[in-house]
């Protein structure tokens, strides 16, 4: 079977959609942590293609950008906490 034919044609569905959340994990990452839910269900359904047996390039496309975009919105949501927490010991926020 070729590397991108899906064994069945809902895997092909869920391997798109794999890729796409992915995407829009990096995309979202830098509104402030937003991506963290496609990047999460990127993962899930990454995982739900190799338990089918599918492992197409969309579905590897898919698991490297949601792991790239959970990385990413972690470490912007830590660096937006940092910055507003050092905002209000300074006092330069007037909450």
């Amino acid at each position: 079977m070729a590397e991108n034919t899906p064994a069945h044609g809902q895997s092909k569905g869920k391997s798109i959609a794999c890729m796409a959340c992915g995407i829009a994990s990096i995309v979202l990452s830098w509104s402030y942590g937003c991506g963290l839910i496609p990047a999460i269900v990127s993962l899930i359904l990454g995982g739900q293609c190799a338990k089918e047996g599918v492992q197409n390039t969309f579905t590897k496309v898919g698991k490297i950008t949601g792991i790239i975009g959970l990385i990413l919105s972690i470490i912007l949501g830590v660096i937006m906490i940092i910055i507003a927490v050092a905002a209000a010991a300074t006092g330069i926020s007037n909450y």
